[in-house]
């Protein structure tokens, strides 16, 4: 769709559903830089409901519309994915696309409502529309990526999309058990996870292959953002089967005629309604007698903005509860917006209560226990067991630097905001500004537009490449720029592993690693020019030895 062939833009597919939106298009405007792109959602009754806007994740790769506009500069990184919520009680009116530009200005375009997939809506034609749309698109970019003979990425993003779509709808919460056989139904475990992959997913992934090798069935609670439906996993050595539900209180309704004896809470992040969830677990421990473990891999347990960043999207170092307060109801980082509330101490009671009835507490470093233990400080330290991941897949691994005279940063990962997306962008202009030869080298890719002449990136990666493309790139000095407090990060531990000089930001796990590190480097300031002096200092010393 094109706007007076000045904003070129799209709605792939636009979701609501109990009282959450969830969306993903492109938008690019033919002379300047979109700096934020936000939905405006208007309502019947608006003297009760004024407009409400959610921000967009935007900056993202597509290769299909950067194909279709090959003479438009700005059409390198125009995707955006839309997810938040909405009171109940609330009639949508009207959809708004709303856009900040470069140039200071704001743009509205309005969503025709045949764009709009409104479940329980009167309007099934519009809801078929709808659902078209989102077919074709997907079906469109899957042409394009086959056409440039990018398979490997077309493969990614069908299996991303379909993979955690559910295939079948459980009706009757006795039909799991029946499909147990026997001792199957006994010693069960069941688990609490969102399913937008990472390194949670990946730790959730490697417990249940162990169970399932000790004979265990595994029963997964997660939720399909896609298709904003909750799911139930069923997982042993004989069947692997995926069910849409009716919402989280069915989960206990399953579990009656089973033996579940562990409840291991991974995160809720992505959950819709996720102040559901520790009701949930408490009544799955008062009804099993299981035992309830708590992982922390992020801080969703502390605050709905899960990697701590406020609402002026930096770390917030968790502040007194007065100045979460007036935070939370204007912050729109991560998946904020699902709690409606928007009340931090409820949110924190809600989740206290769960912390409580926790048999253990698990962090995988002293600084997320340390956080932790800030925000509920009624908890007993020797509750919380700090327990390490371990990285053992590329030990052994250590590349070769042969480039040792210029700096080149490198950047590892798929780098969006909270990973440090704009901290790049403004450390390259920074560059760019002093005409310096350094360059920066994204292995991985990167959710921002920054100089083509001071940064390159590889694309997508599989482990086992990590090592060839470290060679190949030229890399020399490693940044982490990540804005939050990681509990952990598994890019720093590789690159340890390897014996590789890495520079982070001064919080969270990987500051606390680097500290006893011969080759880290902990950055004391966020100012790109300073942080730029201290790369060129680290590398100096690494290479240089002065």
């Amino acid at each position: 769709m094109k706007s007076e062939k000045i904003v070129f833009w799209s709605v792939d597919s636009l979701i609501i559903k109990d009282n959450v939106v969830f969306g993903f298009g492109w938008i690019f405007h033919a002379k300047y830089e979109i700096e934020s792109v936000r939905f405006k959602l208007s309502f019947i009754n608006s003297t009760k409901f004024p407009p409400l806007y959610i921000l967009a994740d935007a900056g993202k790769s597509r290769e299909d519309v950067r194909g279709s506009f090959k003479d438009q500069s700005h059409a390198i990184k125009p995707g955006y994915v839309v997810y938040g919520a909405y009171p109940e009680g609330a009639d949508i009116d009207s959809i708004e696309l709303v856009c900040s530009i470069a140039d200071g200005s704001a743009i509205e375009l309005s969503v025709p409502k045949t764009f709009i997939n409104q479940h329980g809506s009167s309007n099934k034609f519009n809801q078929s529309l709808a659902v078209f749309r989102q077919f074709y698109y997907l079906f469109k970019r899957g042409l394009h990526l086959a056409h440039s003979r990018n398979f490997t990425s077309l493969a990614e993003k069908v299996v991303r999309y379909l993979r955690g779509q559910p295939k079948s709808v459980l009706f009757n919460p006795e039909g799991l058990s029946t499909l147990l056989q026997g001792k199957e139904r006994e010693n069960i475990c069941l688990i609490v996870d969102h399913d937008l992959g990472g390194g949670a997913n990946h730790y959730r992934e490697r417990l249940v292959d162990s169970m399932i090798k000790d004979g265990r069935s595994v029963i997964i609670v997660t939720y399909h953002v896609a298709t904003l439906s909750h799911v139930l996993i069923l997982k042993n050595s004989r069947v692997n089967r995926r069910f849409s539900i009716p919402d989280v209180d069915f989960v206990l309704k399953v579990i009656i005629k089973l033996s579940v004896t562990d409840v291991i809470y991974n995160t809720a992040v992505s959950f819709a309604k996720p102040e559901e969830i520790p009701c949930l677990l408490i009544n799955l421990k008062k009804r099993t007698s299981a035992r309830l473990q708590v992982l922390v891999h992020d801080f969703f347990l502390v605050c709905p903005s899960h990697f701590l960043i406020d609402h002026e999207g930096k770390h917030c170092h968790l502040p007194e509860v007065s100045v979460c307060s007036n935070c939370l109801p204007e912050n729109q980082q991560g998946f904020a917006t699902l709690f409606i509330e928007h009340d931090i101490q409820k949110w924190r009671a809600i989740w206290g209560s769960m912390l409580l009835n926790a048999d253990e507490i698990v962090t995988f470093s002293n600084n997320s226990a340390v956080l932790f233990l800030k925000a509920y400080p009624q908890i007993e330290k020797s509750r919380i067991l700090v327990v390490p991941h371990t990285v053992n897949h590329l030990s052994g691994q250590l590349p070769k630097i042969l480039n040792t005279d210029s700096l080149r940063i490198g950047v590892v990962g798929q780098i969006g905001f909270h990973k440090g997306s704009l901290f790049i962008q403004s450390l390259a202009r920074e560059i760019g500004r002093r005409s310096s030869d350094v360059k920066i080298i994204v292995i991985g890719t990167i959710e921002a537009t920054c100089d083509p002449q001071v940064v390159t990136q590889t694309g997508p990666y599989h482990h086992a490449e990590l090592k060839g493309l470290i060679e190949k790139s030229g890399v020399n000095i490693f940044l982490f720029p990540s804005i939050w407090p990681e509990t952990f990060s598994y890019v720093v531990q590789e690159l340890m592993s390897m014996s590789l000089p890495i520079a982070s930001f001064n919080f969270g796990a990987p500051a606390e690693r680097l500290t006893s590190y011969p080759k880290g480097q902990v950055l004391n300031s966020m100012d790109p020019g300073r942080v730029l002096d201290a790369l060129v200092l680290f590398h100096r010393k690494i290479y240089l030895g002065n």
